[in-house]
C-alpha cells in the first residue's frame, strides 16, 4: 500500500508564498487574474513579482499562473492546481476522501479515470477505517493489505460508498493502467476469483443510470487483457452487450481476442461497427479474421461495414479490406442505398473509381446527385457548372441532402465543407445527433473548421441532439472524449469570440481549457 508522505515539496522549501492547510484552488485563481490586471497596468511591486520569471508588463493570464506557481515552489499552474487538490482531499474525512479518490480511479458518468491522479494521491494519506483503507487497497492492487483486511467469507460483501463488490472495485480500477499498480490488480483479481468474488458481478458507476458488468471494468477502465482473461476463465458472460464493444477501444488488442475466443458474438452488438469509427486498419483486420461479419446489417444505424466505414471517413484500404472478407459491394444499406452511393456522398472518388472497376459502378445520376456528389468532392466546377444548368437548385434540395454540410464537418472534410459554404450551404442545418456543422466541427477540436463556419454565420448556441450547444460540444469533448490532434482551447477561444459566455472551469479540465476560460473571464 501506497505510504502517506506526499511528494510534493515541503512548505519550507516555497518562497515566499506558503500554502495553507486548506488551500482553496478559486482564491489562487482570483490572485493570478489580480496579477496580471497588475501587470498590465504596469504596477512598478507587480513587475517586481514576475521579473525573476522573465514575465512582464506583456504578460497573459497563463504567465500570471506561472508567477504565482513558482512562488509557491512549483513548476507550473497545473502542478499548484494539483497540490491543491491533493491537500483538499487529504483534509477531507477518511468517507469523503475516498468518494473523491473513486471518481479519479475508476471515473464518473462521461468522465475517464485519472489514474495518474489517483496514484498520486494515494500516497498522501493513511487510512484508519477498515473499510475504507480496504477500497485503496483493491483498487492499487495492493494484495497484500487486501488479503489482511479481507476475510475470504467476505468477498461478495459490498463496501461503501458505491456498494460495490470488492471484484468490481479492483476491476474496474483505472490504476491498472499503471506500471505501478498492473501486476498488483492483477494479482487481486485472480486472488479475489479464487476465493468465490462473482465473474458476474456488476457496479453502478456514479453517474451511469445502469449497473455495469466487471467484464466491461476490465475491458473499458483498466483496460487489460491479463485481467480480462482471467474474469473469462472464471465464468463472466462475455456477451454482456459491453464488453466487446468497448474492447475495439483499447490499445491492447488481446482483449478482443480473450472475448471472441470465450464466444463473445459480434452480430448484434455494432463492435464492428465501433471498431470502423477509428482509423485502425489492423484493428479492422483484427475483427475479420475473429469472424466478425462483413456483411451485418446494423439494427441500430441500418447499415452495412462498408456503408458505415465510408459514413465515418475511412478510406479505400478499409473497403477493400472488407470486401476481401466478404463484404458485398453491391450491398444495400436499410435504406436502399448501394456502397457507390455512400462513396459519392462522401466525396471518395478513389473508392468511387475501384467499385466500378471491380463492376459495381455507381448509376447515371439525375443533376442534383452529380450536384451533391461534386459538392461532397470539393469539385467546384462541377459543383458551379450544376448551378449554372439548374440555377434554383440549391433551394431545391431536401433535408436529406442538406444534411451533407454537417456530415462532411464531422468526418473534417473542410475542402468539401468550404465549398458549400461558398455556393449559399444554409449553415445551421442539423445532421448526425441532430446536430449542426458547428456542433460537429467544436466536438472534433477543429479549429480551423470552427472558425470558417463561424465566418459564414453560425452561431454558438446552435443546438445538438443532446440538448447542448457548440460551446458544450466542445467542452464535452475536450474533457472527456478528445479527438486525436484537436485543439479544444482555440475552438473555445473563437466560440468566446462569437458571444459564448465563459464557463467556469472544473476541476477536470485540462489547464490549456481552463487557461482559456480564466482569460476569458478577466
Amino acid at each position: 500500500m501506497p505510504d502517506s508522505t506526499s511528494s510534493a515539496a515541503a512548505p519550507s522549501d516555497r518562497r515566499p508564498g506558503v500554502l495553507p492547510d486548506h488551500p482553496h484552488l478559486e482564491h489562487l485563481r482570483r490572485q493570478a487574474r489580480d496579477l496580471h490586471r497588475a501587470l498590465k497596468r504596469g504596477d512598478a511591486a507587480a513587475l517586481q513579482r514576475a521579473a525573476p520569471y522573465r514575465v512582464d508588463v506583456g504578460a497573459s493570464l497563463a504567465q500570471a499562473q506561472l508567477v504565482l506557481a513558482r512562488e509557491h515552489g512549483f513548476a507550473s499552474w497545473p502542478l499548484l492546481a494539483e497540490e491543491v487538490e491533493l491537500r483538499r482531499a487529504r483534509a477531507a474525512d477518511e468517507a469523503g476522501f475516498v468518494a473523491v479518490w473513486l471518481t479519479w480511479a475508476i471515473g464518473q458518468g462521461y468522465r475517464r479515470p485519472q489514474p495518474e491522479r489517483a496514484w498520486a494521491l494515494a500516497h498522501t494519506r493513511a487510512l484508519a477505517q477498515r473499510d475504507a483503507a480496504l477500497v485503496l487497497a483493491l483498487a492499487c492492487g495492493d494484495l497484500a493489505t487486501v488479503q489482511r483486511l479481507l476475510p475470504p467469507p467476505q468477498v461478495h460483501k459490498p463496501l461503501p460508498p458505491l456498494a460495490a463488490p470488492p471484484i468490481a472495485i479492483a476491476a474496474f480500477s483505472g490504476l491498472g493502467r499503471i506500471a505501478a499498480c498492473r501486476e498488483g490488480l492483477r494479482a487481486t483479481v485472480r486472488w479475489l476469483l479464487a476465493h468465490g468474488a462473482d465473474a458476474n458481478a456488476k457496479l453502478t458507476v456514479p453517474g451511469v443510470d445502469h449497473p455495469l458488468p466487471v467484464l466491461y471494468g476490465a475491458t473499458a477502465h483498466a483496460g487489460d487483457g491479463e485481467i480480462v482473461r482471467a474474469l473469462l476463465a472464471a465464468g463472466a458472460d462475455p456477451n454482456d452487450n459491453e464488453s466487446l464493444y468497448h474492447a475495439t477501444e483499447q490499445a491492447d488488442r488481446s482483449i478482443v481476442d480473450a472475448l471472441v475466443q470465450a464466444g463473445a458474438r459480434w452480430h448484434g452488438t455494432n463492435a464492428l461497427f465501433r471498431q470502423l469509427d477509428h482509423d485502425d486498419l489492423p484493428g479492422l483486420q483484427q475483427a475479420l479474421a475473429l469472424a466478425a461479419d462483413a456483411n451485418e446489417l446494423s439494427t441500430t444505424t441500418g447499415t452495412r461495414p462498408l456503408h458505415h466505414a465510408l459514413m465515418r471517413g475511412r478510406g479505400l484500404t478499409f473497403v477493400q479490406a472488407l470486401v476481401s472478407a466478404g463484404a458485398d459491394p453491391a450491398a444495400r444499406d436499410g435504406q436502399g442505398l448501394t456502397v457507390a452511393w455512400h462513396a459519392e456522398r462522401v466525396g471518395r472518388t478513389d473508392v468511387v473509381a475501384w467499385l466500378a472497376a471491380i463492376g459495381h459502378a455507381a448509376p447515371a445520376h439525375d443533376l442534383r446527385s452529380r450536384f451533391l456528389a461534386a459538392c461532397a468532392a470539393a469539385d467546384e466546377p462541377r459543383a458551379r457548372a450544376a448551378l449554372v444548368e439548374q440555377p434554383g437548385l440549391l433551394r431545391q434540395l431536401d433535408p436529406m441532402d442538406l444534411r451533407l454540410l454537417p456530415e462532411q464537418a464531422q468526418r473534417g472534410h473542410i475542402a468539401s465543407v468550404r465549398l458549400m459554404l461558398a455556393l449559399g450551404w444554409p449553415v445551421s442545418v442539423p445532421g448526425p445527433w441532430d446536430a449542426s456543422a458547428l456542433n460537429q466541427a467544436a466536438f472534433r477540436g477543429d479549429a480551423e473548421m470552427v472558425a470558417l463556419l463561424l465566418q459564414h454565420g453560425a452561431r454558438w448556441n446552435e443546438r445538438n441532439g443532446y440538448g447542448g450547444n457548440a460551446l458544450g460540444s466542445c467542452l464535452h469533448a475536450g474533457v472527456n472524449e478528445p479527438v486525436p490532434n484537436g485543439d479544444y482551447p482555440s475552438v473555445l477561444r473563437l466560440l468566446l469570440d462569437a458571444g459564448a459566455p465563459v464557463p467556469r472551469p472544473e476541476q477536470d479540465w485540462p489547464d490549456a481549457l481552463a487557461t482559456v476560460a480564466e482569460q476569458a473571464a478577466v
